[in-house]
């Protein structure tokens, strides 16, 4: 993938630079990722990121996609969470409440491992220098920072 940078131009926000926390470049855009294992602690990073670079295109395009896969994640629950509740409710009319519950647990589940396998690639590209877009969010991203 192209930097978003003109030809000649240096890639601001490469690894090797700094952000404006004194962290490599790599490292701040991992960890806006990364660090949403500790009790989103990403988010929180991730919106500093935002605040505070003005010229590391680098961690504010990892930092913004970053937010974004977590609206994509909370999205997604608030609607599993629905339609569960409504599977819930039907089942129990049926006297089948505990079949909807065990389907509700294996969803979490899958749901769990998939974001946290995205979170992890994400992380891992992000520290290997990568202008890795996601899909979906990626373009939004990448769109909001190059403007």
């Amino acid at each position: 993938m192209s930097t978003p940078n003109p030809a000649g131009a240096p890639p601001s926000g490469a690894p090797g630079g700094k952000t404006s926390l004194g962290l490599e470049s790599n490292i701040g855009a991992m960890l806006c990722y990364i660090a949403n294992f500790l009790c989103c602690i990403g988010l929180v990073l991730a919106i500093i990121f935002l605040i505070t670079e003005k010229e590391n295109r680098f961690v504010k395009f990892h930092a913004l996609q970053s937010l974004f896969l977590a609206l994509v994640q909370i999205g997604v629950s608030i609607i599993m969470g629905i339609l569960t509740t409504i599977l819930g409710i039907i089942l129990g009319m049926i006297h089948l409440s505990f079949l909807a519950f065990f389907l509700n647990w294996g969803l979490g589940i899958i749901f769990f491992i998939v974001f946290a396998i995205i979170w992890l690639l994400a992380g891992i590209k992000a520290y290997g220098g990568q202008w890795y877009k996601l899909p979906l969010v990626g373009n939004f991203a990448w769109n909001a920072v190059n403007k």
